[in-house]
């Protein structure tokens, strides 16, 4: 899969949402964070190295680590990223506006550090460091992305004791935690999928539409219709959630007897959805 516009537009518009939250609520309020921002932020508040440089550098660092294991539109789409975090970090430096209130600075801060890693997540990139880490460990072992990003996080936000003292690093914690529930609430918004049961007796022509008009593979189950008394094909599919009313109206329009059944879908990986490097996914399989 190629990188889009939209994808850039989404990358774009996610790092000057984090760079704000860092530039405008994190640093005024010496609070701490997670992922390569937390050891920018501890480099930062001891050694008064800019952010935009600190962050540029580490993340080259694990770019270059997870290259192998994911698809080349995410490397691509996170070192787009990772110039543009660096780009707007200095740019929002000039802006004269600070908020030195640390409940404001927790909850605005969160909301658009949240929304900023959302935004890059939804378009297959990353903001580096933790971020890429935990994306690895959902999609090879899978681990829950928000829990395995917190973990890693807290490692970092606790070390920061050092640079930001006890109660700030209490209060980061807060606010890391926000964040992750935000980037939950809206990845879900964005990704949600629905798997489509069909039972018809055009179940040919159904999965043809699926597979060779619709992109999506579509899988066939043998069954049985009590009521009819006679075998039964069942088509199988996953969408995404804003696909449903078109695949709904080609389906009823190839067979008006059909019978759908719409069910909710929590994560999906692989196929159409993939993540990881096919190479190293059929390395895994071997």
């Amino acid at each position: 899969m190629k990188t889009t516009y939209k994808d850039i537009l989404l990358i774009m518009v996610g790092t000057i949402l984090i760079a704000a939250s860092i530039e405008f609520f994190v640093i005024p309020n010496k609070l701490g964070d997670g992922s390569t921002f937390g050891i920018s932020l501890i480099l930062y508040y001891l050694f008064q190295i800019p952010t935009s440089i600190s962050t540029l550098l580490i993340n080259i660092i694990f770019i270059a680590i997870a290259y192998k294991f994911v698809t080349k539109k995410t490397i691509i789409n996170t070192t787009i990223g990772t110039i543009m975090i660096s780009i707007f970090l200095k740019v929002v430096g000039y802006i004269p506006f600070s908020v030195d209130d640390m409940i404001l600075g927790i909850v605005f801060g969160a909301l658009l550090m949240g929304a900023g890693v959302a935004l890059i997540f939804i378009a297959d990139g990353s903001t580096g460091g933790t971020t890429l880490m935990a994306y690895l460990l959902n999609y090879t072992k899978g681990y829950s992305f928000s829990k395995s990003l917190f973990y890693m996080d807290s490692l970092i936000i606790f070390a920061s004791i050092f640079a930001i003292g006890l109660y700030n690093t209490l209060y980061t914690l807060i606010f890391v935690y926000l964040c992750i529930k935000i980037v939950d609430v809206i990845v879900e918004g964005f990704n949600n999928k629905k798997a489509l049961t069909i039972m018809s007796d055009k179940y040919e022509e159904i999965a043809e539409f699926f597979t060779h008009k619709f992109g999506s593979a579509a899988t066939i189950f043998y069954g049985y219709g009590y009521y009819a008394n006679k075998d039964k094909r069942i088509v199988y599919v996953v969408i995404k959630k804003k696909e449903l009313l078109k695949v709904k109206k080609n389906v009823q329009e190839i067979d008006p007897n059909s019978f759908i059944v719409i069910h909710e879908v929590k994560e999906v990986a692989g196929g159409k959805f993939g993540f990881m490097n096919k190479k190293i996914l059929n390395n895994a399989r071997n």
